[in-house]
Order: C-alpha cells, then sequence, then structure tokens
C-alpha cells in the first residue's frame, strides 16, 4: 500500500475522503494497525487516521475532518459514519480487510456488503485471512472481484519454537495448575485465554487474590478501559493478561512467553491464532491447553487441523498449588468484584465440624440396596440456577452467540428468548438499539440429553446405544446393546448412575414441564421393572412389548465400517474426495476412528447441526 502511494504519487488527503480504506476485526487490532501505519506514513508525508467504537465520535468526525489518505476502522463506526455522511468512499482506490475470516465470524458481512457498496467498482480489495472461509470468497466474487490467493508459510501453522503442550486435568484442577505453571515460568509474561466473559473475570479475580498482576479483558468492558489495559500490559505494568478471544487475532505482543488455554477454543482455528501470541519474532514460547472432561469435544477438530496430537504434558503432584486462596465472587450480570452473600457462606455462623476422634462412628448394619422400579420425580429446585441467562445487546444474533457459550449448545433452536428491556437507539433517532434480552433452554428433552447421554457412553467405552422419548408426564431415557446387562447389575447402581447425571444435568438447566417423571431403564429390563402401557409400574402380563422386541442398535458398527472401507477404495479409484451420507455424532465417531488407523487418509466433518456429512480424502 505504501508502495502505491510512492510509486502514483497519490493526490492530497481531502476531508472525509480517504484514499485507503482498512477494516480490522476487533478495536485492538485497529489501534495496533493505526500505530503501525502512523510510524511509516507520517515521515513520508501520508497522513492515517483511526475510528473505531467505544470512543467519541465527535472527536473522530474532527479527525476525518482533516483529511486521511488511510482509514483504518472497524466495520460498525464506518458503517455508522457513513450513513451519517461524515465518511465519503467515492475516491478509494483500495480496501484491506484484516483478520477477514474473523470479520465474518462475528457477524460483520451485512457492515461489509455495505461498505463495499459504497466504494468504486475499479478499487483494488485485499482480504487477509490466516484460514480458509467461505464468506471471504463469496464476499469477493459478488462484489466483482477476480481474487488472486496467495498463501505465505502454508507448509506448517504452528510456529517451530512454540513448545506447545496439553493437560488432561479435571476443571477444579485448572486454576492450581495454571498458579503452578506462572510460579515456575521465570519472569512471566503471559496470555490466559478463557471462552466466556465470566470465566475471564472469574480467573482474572482469582489471580489478583493470588497476589499476581493480572487484568482482565473482554467486550463488556469500556473502549478507553480496555486501550488502557493493553498499554499497561505492553509496559509490563500487568504481567498475565486473562482474555476472551478478543485479543487472540492479530495482536503483536512482544516477549510473550507463556500461552494458557484455560479452556479449549471452541473453534479449531482459534487454537493456531492463540497459541501464536507466544514465540513471536524468534523468540521461544511455551503454550499449555487445559482440558477437562467438557473440553474433550474440541480436542479432536484442533487436532485435525493441526495435523498432529498435542503432546501431552507428564503432570506431577508438585506442579500443582497448594495455597489457593478462596475463590471471589463475581456477579454473573455486572462481572463485578462483590461480596458473597449466598446462604451458608460466611464461615462465622457455621458450626465447627465434630473431630471423628471424639465421637467415633458405630458402623451401621449393611443393608442391601433396593433397586428403585418406579419413575422419580424432576419437578425440583435446583441448587444452582441456569434455567435463564439475561444479557444487553445490540443484535439478537449476538446475545444468542453468549447464550450458546453460557450453557455449551451447538443447536440454536434449542434457545428460547424475550426481551426484557427494549433500550434507546444508540444514536437517538439511527443506529442500533441495545435491549435485554432474557434467554431460556427449551424443554426439547431428546436434543438436549441423547448428546450428553452418548458423549457419556463413549467416554465411558461402553457398547449401549440411548434413545430419548417423552410423552406428558414421563420422561424415559431406553438403553439397549451389548453391554445392557452391566446396567441391572449390582442392584442397578449403573443406571442410578445414569439416572443422577441426568437429573444434575437437566434440572439447573431447564425448566421442566409440571409433574414431569423420569424413567431410566434398560430395554430388556422393561417388563420386570419397570412401566406399564399406562405409566409407571410393573405390567399386567409380565411379557415384553412387541415394539421393542426386535429393534435393532441404534448405531450399526459393522454396517459403518464396510461403508467407510467401500468409499476408501472409491477415494483410491477416483483420487477426489468422496463424502458419507449425513451421520449422527456417534456414527460420526465411529468412522473418524476407523479411518484415522490409515496414515494416508483424513476425514473431515462437514455442515451445521447435529447430523454432518464426512468428507474423505487423501492427505
Amino acid at each position: 500500500m505504501i508502495e502505491l502511494f510512492l510509486k502514483d504519487s497519490s493526490p492530497a488527503a481531502e476531508a472525509n475522503s480517504p484514499i485507503w480504506l482498512v477494516i480490522s476485526p476487533t478495536r485492538e487490532l485497529a489501534q495496533q494497525t493505526d500505530s503501525v501505519f502512523t510510524k511509516i506514513a507520517t515521515p513520508i508525508g501520508l497522513t492515517t487516521a483511526c475510528v473505531i467504537g467505544g470512543e467519541s465520535i465527535e472527536k473522530q468526525i474532527d479527525l476525518i475532518k482533516n483529511g486521511a489518505h488511510i482509514l483504518v476502522a472497524t466495520p460498525g463506526r464506518l458503517a455508522d459514519l457513513i450513513k451519517q455522511g461524515e465518511v465519503k468512499l467515492s475516491k478509494v482506490q483500495g480496501v484491506v480487510f484484516d483478520e477477514a475470516d474473523r470479520l465474518f465470524d462475528m457477524g460483520f458481512k451485512k457492515e461489509i456488503e455495505f461498505i463495499l457498496g459504497k466504494v468504486p467498482k475499479s478499487r483494488q480489495m485485499i482480504m487477509v485471512s490466516a484460514t480458509t472461509n467461505l464468506d471471504v470468497l463469496q464476499t469477493a466474487y459478488k462484489f466483482h472481484s477476480q481474487p488472486v490467493e496467495l498463501k505465505v508459510e502454508s507448509d506448517g501453522l504452528l510456529v517451530d519454537k512454540i513448545d506447545h503442550q496439553l493437560a488432561m486435568v479435571s476443571r477444579e484442577e485448572k486454576f492450581a495448575l495454571l498458579v503452578g505453571l506462572l510460579r515456575k515460568q521465570e519472569d512471566a509474561y503471559a496470555i490466559v485465554f478463557c471462552n466466556t466473559q465470566f470465566q475471564t473475570h472469574s480467573v482474572a479475580e482469582w489471580l489478583i487474590a493470588m497476589g499476581f498482576k493480572a487484568k482482565p479483558i473482554s467486550g463488556r468492558l469500556a473502549q478507553n478501559k480496555r486501550t488502557r489495559l493493553m498499554e499497561d500490559f505492553r509496559e509490563k505494568k500487568t504481567t498475565i493478561l486473562v482474555c476472551t478471544d478478543v485479543a487472540a487475532r492479530g495482536l503483536d505482543i512482544k516477549k510473550v512467553n507463556l500461552v494458557v488455554n484455560y479452556d479449549l477454543p471452541q473453534e479449531a482455528a482459534s487454537y493456531v491464532h492463540r497459541i501464536g501470541r507466544t514465540g513471536r519474532a524468534g523468540e521461544e514460547g511455551l503454550a499449555v491447553s487445559f482440558c477437562a472432561f467438557e473440553d474433550c469435544e474440541y480436542l479432536d477438530p484442533i487436532t485435525r487441523m493441526i495435523g498432529n496430537p498435542i503432546p501431552k504434558m507428564e503432570l506431577k503432584d508438585e506442579m500443582f498449588a497448594t495455597d489457593l486462596c478462596k475463590k471471589p465472587f463475581i456477579n454473573r450480570d455486572s462481572l463485578q468484584l462483590e461480596e458473597d452473600t449466598r446462604p451458608g457462606r460466611n464461615n462465622k455462623d457455621r458450626k465447627p465440624r465434630e473431630s471423628s476422634k471424639e465421637s467415633p462412628k458405630q458402623n451401621a448394619p449393611t443393608q442391601q440396596k433396593e433397586f428403585r422400579n418406579t419413575a422419580v420425580s424432576l419437578d425440583l429446585k435446583p441448587m444452582n440456577d441456569k434455567r435463564s441467562f439475561v444479557i444487553d445487546a445490540e443484535s439478537l444474533k449476538a446475545a444468542s452467540g453468549e447464550a450458546l457459550h453460557y450453557w455449551r449448545l451447538n443447536d440454536e433452536e434449542l434457545l428460547g428468548h424475550e426481551i426484557v428491556e427494549q433500550g434507546r437507539k444508540k444514536f437517538i433517532f439511527f443506529g442500533p438499539r441495545k435491549n435485554k434480552y432474557k434467554f431460556f433452554i427449551k424443554p426439547i428433552y431428546k436434543k438436549i440429553l441423547t448428546p450428553f447421554i452418548e458423549d457419556i457412553i463413549l467416554r465411558a467405552g461402553l457398547d449401549l446405544q440411548v434413545r430419548v422419548s417423552f410423552k406428558e408426564p414421563l420422561l424415559k431415557v431406553t438403553f439397549s446393546g451389548d453391554d445392557e446387562k452391566m446396567l441391572g447389575a449390582d442392584n442397578g447402581n449403573l443406571l442410578l448412575s445414569f439416572e443422577h447425571l441426568i437429573k444434575e444435568f437437566l434440572v439447573p438447566r431447564v425448566q421442566p414441564h409440571k409433574g414431569l417423571k423420569l424413567s431410566v431403564r434398560a430395554q430388556n429390563d422393561i417388563p420386570k421393572r419397570f412401566e406399564s402401557n399406562n405409566g409407571p409400574g410393573p405390567r399386567a402380563h409380565g411379557g415384553p412389548r412387541s415394539d421393542f422386541r426386535d429393534r435393532k442398535p441404534r448405531v450399526d458398527e459393522k454396517s459403518l465400517i464396510a461403508l467407510a472401507e467401500k468409499l476408501k477404495q472409491e477415494l483410491y479409484t477416483k483420487n477426489a474426495p468422496v463424502l458419507m451420507k449425513a451421520l449422527s455424532p456417534a456414527e460420526r465417531r465411529i468412522v473418524h476412528q476407523h479411518l484415522s488407523e490409515d496414515p494416508k487418509i483424513k476425514t473431515s466433518s462437514i455442515g451445521d447441526g447435529r447430523f454432518k456429512q464426512i468428507e474423505i480424502s487423501l492427505r
């Protein structure tokens, strides 16, 4: 861009009419880009301006009126200024979309198309993207471009000098390991990534309470505060930055020697961008990713993207801090540190626990636990109520995304919402309106429970299939498969464990139908243990129901493997990728696992929703 200015002797900057546009997905990246342009452009007589949300629009209008050859902007603020007539794009010669894939991921497609519709057709367009994104290419073609694809360093996604490792821990162990890593790392200058804004502020405040120079940064903070925090981090007044993905893309912060993924990223591409914050400019860096049970679903896509498994860290007891202070209480709505006033949290009122030495326990005679045959009530009040999520947002799409993150859901159809409070428009008569949304999970039990239970079955290594059905007031969870006999062994302990897990998962998240009853059972045990045609209780005739007698297992592993082998041969014959039909998560796992044994083959899931196709191709 600078070379074109020097070569073509570009005209003097005119008020409100930039010559080049640079669009960035985040405010921090826009500020960083503008800073670099200012250093390069000022000595050669070129002027720049930066317009981003969260800052005074009046000051930005004055800045644009002074004239700028290069305008660096975030899409939302630039679109607002164009609509107000404060920016005219008739003389624009080129547009650069920095981190183009991230721009589309963040939902800026509408603003991008609006901006491109205002610039001359003869302009040059540059889209810089670390990962391939179909929206990027579609937009380029839509606005009459014939893009030429340039790949830089396409041989490897990861920098050689980054030592990246995977720590398999429980959710409760994460913070103790984080403190241990920070203490072990000499002069730790670190970025800690979390998936939610609440987790970001919670971890940061806990680190502060432990004596670390840590600060949280997320989209909920005002822009002037975010800018000041980034300056403090660059100047090392703050040495640990806890953040969401807002800081993962493009930010060039030198000397960061440690990156920690406190939560595994939910998008595989974000893994590359996150750990790329260390090991910059030839420096060595360490990146450690924590993987708890709830993070495991994101591990396989990351492994497929980078081409190799992440090396596992050998964990020892001494790596975990044992002197943790009490976790600070963060208000989930305001994200502010508050005193914990919840009942039972004040230790002053709690009676000291009686010592076992003073009054030794008498061993009660053991009784054989009787296996319960009836359905249990789910009409309970949860101890930890997560059945609603309230957020202020400028769009339903943005609010829905936060709600999905909050409940760790992938299916937007499960979300219900209402507008609790309608806000004013941003600029009185125009601009986005910030509303208060209240979200809840619709009681679609089959969609909610099936992935959860299938995941438990997979991790337990059981050969079981599950069917969830609901006919008011009875919610039935029925297991079948080769390991079905294990469910009834030891007085039905395994079946009771499933029942407990389902209650613990469902009750805090969903407002159930009134009088809802849960029946968890093994398919072949229905006649002697569970229900009659009319509800819970033993069946009068004692015989099995005909509709259960000859039912085939839900997942036919042998047929899937045979089909995968057939398509693999077709791939070798055609030497071109082949597609399998849409499969459920359980079916896809079988295919991915089977074909992963062939080093020449790679597989990837394609599509949205629960049922996806599998593309089989050569490496």
